[in-house]
Protein backbone atom coordinates (compact mmCIF):
# COMPACT_ATOMS: atom_id res chain seq x y z
CA UNK A 1 0.00 0.00 0.00
CA UNK A 2 1.36 3.46 -0.95
CA UNK A 3 1.99 6.32 2.03
CA UNK A 4 -1.38 7.63 1.78
CA UNK A 5 -0.31 10.72 3.52
CA UNK A 6 1.48 11.72 0.09
CA UNK A 7 -2.14 11.94 -1.48
CA UNK A 8 -2.65 15.31 -2.71
CA UNK A 9 -4.75 17.64 -0.27
CA UNK A 10 -8.00 18.90 -2.27
CA UNK A 11 -9.97 21.36 -0.71
CA UNK A 12 -12.31 21.60 2.13
CA UNK A 13 -15.55 20.19 1.07
CA UNK A 14 -18.48 22.85 0.40
CA UNK A 15 -22.09 21.62 1.76
CA UNK A 16 -22.86 20.49 -1.67
CA UNK A 17 -20.70 17.87 -1.63
CA UNK A 18 -22.53 14.42 -1.87
CA UNK A 19 -19.74 12.97 0.34
CA UNK A 20 -19.23 15.52 2.74
CA UNK A 21 -23.29 16.40 3.41
CA UNK A 22 -23.86 12.47 4.46
CA UNK A 23 -21.24 12.21 6.77
CA UNK A 24 -22.17 15.56 8.24
CA UNK A 25 -25.67 15.08 8.48
CA UNK A 26 -24.91 12.31 10.77
CA UNK A 27 -24.61 15.47 13.69
CA UNK A 28 -27.62 17.97 14.69
CA UNK A 29 -27.03 20.82 12.69
CA UNK A 30 -24.28 19.22 10.26
CA UNK A 31 -22.56 22.63 10.42
CA UNK A 32 -20.89 21.75 13.16
CA UNK A 33 -19.10 19.07 11.33
CA UNK A 34 -18.23 20.95 8.69
CA UNK A 35 -16.57 23.84 10.71
CA UNK A 36 -14.57 20.96 12.09
CA UNK A 37 -13.07 19.94 8.57
CA UNK A 38 -12.66 24.07 8.36
CA UNK A 39 -10.36 24.61 10.91
CA UNK A 40 -7.32 24.64 9.18
CA UNK A 41 -5.07 23.80 12.73
CA UNK A 42 -7.00 20.34 13.00
CA UNK A 43 -9.67 19.43 10.62
CA UNK A 44 -10.79 16.62 11.88
CA UNK A 45 -14.43 15.80 13.09
CA UNK A 46 -15.99 13.54 15.67
CA UNK A 47 -18.78 11.75 13.43
CA UNK A 48 -20.73 10.33 16.45
CA UNK A 49 -21.20 6.23 15.29
CA UNK A 50 -24.70 4.15 15.83
CA UNK A 51 -26.44 6.41 13.70
CA UNK A 52 -25.70 6.23 10.11
CA UNK A 53 -23.49 3.51 10.23
CA UNK A 54 -20.79 1.53 12.88
CA UNK A 55 -17.44 0.89 12.69
CA UNK A 56 -15.07 -2.54 12.35
CA UNK A 57 -11.32 -1.47 12.94
CA UNK A 58 -8.71 -3.96 12.00
CA UNK A 59 -5.05 -4.14 12.69
CA UNK A 60 -3.51 -2.25 9.67
CA UNK A 61 -2.46 -5.73 8.11
CA UNK A 62 -5.39 -7.48 8.48
CA UNK A 63 -7.26 -4.51 7.15
CA UNK A 64 -5.29 -3.99 4.03
CA UNK A 65 -5.12 -7.90 3.62
CA UNK A 66 -9.33 -7.85 3.66
CA UNK A 67 -9.54 -4.70 1.99
CA UNK A 68 -7.58 -6.43 -1.21
CA UNK A 69 -9.51 -9.25 -1.15
CA UNK A 70 -12.98 -7.28 -1.10
CA UNK A 71 -11.69 -5.10 -3.57
CA UNK A 72 -10.64 -8.08 -5.87
CA UNK A 73 -14.06 -10.03 -4.99
CA UNK A 74 -15.79 -6.83 -7.04
CA UNK A 75 -18.58 -6.69 -3.94
CA UNK A 76 -19.49 -3.02 -3.34
CA UNK A 77 -17.34 -1.32 -0.77
CA UNK A 78 -18.33 1.17 1.96
CA UNK A 79 -16.47 4.58 3.09
CA UNK A 80 -12.74 3.15 4.76
CA UNK A 81 -10.45 5.53 6.81
CA UNK A 82 -6.82 4.55 7.23
CA UNK A 83 -5.70 5.50 10.75
CA UNK A 84 -1.74 5.59 11.04
CA UNK A 85 -2.08 6.81 15.01
CA UNK A 86 -3.94 3.64 15.23
CA UNK A 87 -2.25 1.88 12.45
CA UNK A 88 -5.71 0.60 11.74
CA UNK A 89 -8.08 0.14 8.47
CA UNK A 90 -11.38 1.62 9.65
CA UNK A 91 -14.89 0.28 7.53
CA UNK A 92 -18.08 1.72 7.73
CA UNK A 93 -20.48 -0.85 8.07
CA UNK A 94 -24.65 -0.73 8.93
CA UNK A 95 -25.72 0.46 12.45
CA UNK A 96 -26.43 -2.47 14.89
CA UNK A 97 -23.05 -4.75 13.71
CA UNK A 98 -21.40 -3.87 16.79
CA UNK A 99 -23.77 -4.89 18.80
CA UNK A 100 -23.57 -8.58 17.11
CA UNK A 101 -19.94 -8.54 16.30
CA UNK A 102 -17.99 -11.76 17.54
CA UNK A 103 -15.11 -10.93 18.63
CA UNK A 104 -11.89 -11.62 16.15
CA UNK A 105 -7.99 -10.89 17.31
CA UNK A 106 -7.17 -7.50 15.58
CA UNK A 107 -10.46 -6.10 15.26
CA UNK A 108 -13.53 -4.39 17.48
CA UNK A 109 -16.39 -2.73 16.17
CA UNK A 110 -17.65 0.06 17.77
CA UNK A 111 -21.21 1.86 17.62
CA UNK A 112 -23.78 4.12 19.29
CA UNK A 113 -21.85 6.15 22.08
CA UNK A 114 -18.60 5.96 20.15
CA UNK A 115 -17.28 8.40 17.40
CA UNK A 116 -15.22 8.33 14.09
CA UNK A 117 -12.07 10.65 14.20
CA UNK A 118 -12.00 11.96 10.60
CA UNK A 119 -10.99 14.08 7.69
CA UNK A 120 -13.48 15.49 5.33
CA UNK A 121 -13.77 13.01 2.33
CA UNK A 122 -10.90 12.79 -0.22
CA UNK A 123 -8.68 14.48 2.78
CA UNK A 124 -5.31 14.13 4.69
CA UNK A 125 -5.04 15.09 8.27
CA UNK A 126 -3.42 14.12 11.33
CA UNK A 127 -2.30 10.49 9.98
CA UNK A 128 -5.94 9.73 9.20
CA UNK A 129 -6.84 9.43 5.37
CA UNK A 130 -10.04 8.14 2.99
CA UNK A 131 -8.91 4.69 1.28
CA UNK A 132 -12.82 4.90 0.18
CA UNK A 133 -14.19 8.26 1.03
CA UNK A 134 -17.46 8.47 1.34
CA UNK A 135 -19.55 9.29 -1.87
CA UNK A 136 -22.98 9.89 -0.18
CA UNK A 137 -25.16 6.88 -1.63
CA UNK A 138 -25.02 5.70 1.62
CA UNK A 139 -23.63 2.47 0.81
CA UNK A 140 -21.64 0.36 3.75
CA UNK A 141 -19.67 -2.27 4.00
CA UNK A 142 -21.50 -5.24 4.44
CA UNK A 143 -20.50 -6.81 8.00
CA UNK A 144 -20.87 -10.66 7.37
CA UNK A 145 -18.58 -10.33 4.03
CA UNK A 146 -16.24 -8.10 5.76
CA UNK A 147 -15.53 -10.55 8.86
CA UNK A 148 -15.54 -14.00 6.27
CA UNK A 149 -12.59 -11.93 4.57
CA UNK A 150 -10.70 -10.60 7.66
CA UNK A 151 -11.03 -14.40 9.04
CA UNK A 152 -9.82 -15.53 5.66
CA UNK A 153 -6.74 -12.94 6.21
CA UNK A 154 -6.01 -13.51 10.04
CA UNK A 155 -5.73 -17.74 8.77
CA UNK A 156 -3.36 -16.51 5.58
CA UNK A 157 -0.94 -14.43 8.50
CA UNK A 158 -1.17 -17.29 10.58
CA UNK A 159 0.37 -19.81 8.18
Amino acid sequence: MSDPACRTQPAIPQAEEPGAMWLASVKDPPSIILTAWADSAYSLAEVPLGVRFDVVRATECLGVRALDALANAAVSLGPVLYCRPRQAVEFLVPVGTAATWEPLRGTVCAGRGGALLCPAPGMSRRGRTWLYPPVGDGVLTDSDLLRAHLLRAYARGRS
